[in-house]
């Protein structure tokens, strides 16, 4: 049963009211609000998971509404349902431009009703799944980044003496990793922990784990971290399995 936030904008009590009922008996959490200024302010407070919004209210429509909404780089990404009376296909395509995801005509039936804000529901967990996961890889990028500077070091001026475990191969400071250590720092440069890196290359954590620990030892660093920043600065190129 779902237990996430509707808001339903609508300036008709019996709308509000029936749309309350249908939505709740499914087990969302509904919030209503009679005009745009209203449901400005509850969603910034309460950041609803779907708005359901009327495009024909008095003093702000609907579309003003959304526009706001959009305008928001904190409430952007909560999708609206315009409800409309007859909406023709102009209207819809002018809904969909102000930034609606769905169109809802009134009168319109229950079933339909939770189907499209169902479908809004698994839309917005999706996007927000995305946003979380491209956070986590922005973050590990900045640390990569800094990382890279930190321990930036030109390696022909001193081969070895970072405490790399070096072999000059042709007048070049080779790092000897095996394939299945190098397949691991890439995994690692992609912000995977250790659990899913077994998975992925069907091994044990424990073995996982050694092989980190043979990595960090070659590459004369104390973290993974790291050891991405050397496998960064070092593009790969010289690594060889």
């Amino acid at each position: 049963m779902p237990n996430e936030t509707v808001l339903v904008v609508d300036d008709d009590p019996d709308v509000l009211h029936n749309t309350r009922e249908c939505l709740s008996r499914i087990g969302y959490r509904v919030l209503t609000a009679v005009d745009g200024s209203a449901a400005r302010q509850i969603s910034r407070e309460e950041r609803p998971d779907v708005i359901i919004l009327d495009v024909d209210m008095p003093v702000t429509s609907g579309h003003e509404v959304c526009k706001s909404l959009k305008s928001d780089s904190s409430l952007k990404h909560i999708p609206v349902i315009f409800l409309h009376e007859k909406p023709s296909i102009e209207d819809k395509v002018s809904g969909f431009e102000v930034g609606a995801q769905d169109y809802l005509s009134k009168p319109y039936d229950s079933e339909e009703l939770a189907a499209r804000v169902a479908a809004a529901v698994r839309q917005k967990a999706a996007f927000d799944r995305l946003r979380h996961k491209n956070a986590k890889l922005e973050a590990l990028a900045k640390h990569v980044r800094a990382a890279v500077q930190h321990y930036e070091q030109p390696r022909s001026s001193n081969p070895g003496g970072d405490g790399f475990d070096v072999e000059e191969e042709g007048g070049k400071a080779i790092v000897r990793l095996t394939r299945r250590e190098l397949e691991i720092l890439q995994l690692l440069a992609r912000g995977l922990n250790n659990d899913v890196i077994s998975r992925q290359l069907y091994i044990s954590p424990t073995t996982t784990r050694n092989h980190i620990q043979n990595i960090l030892g070659k590459l004369g660093v104390h973290s993974k971290l790291e050891a991405v920043a050397c496998a960064v600065r070092a593009g790969y190129v010289d690594f060889i399995g």
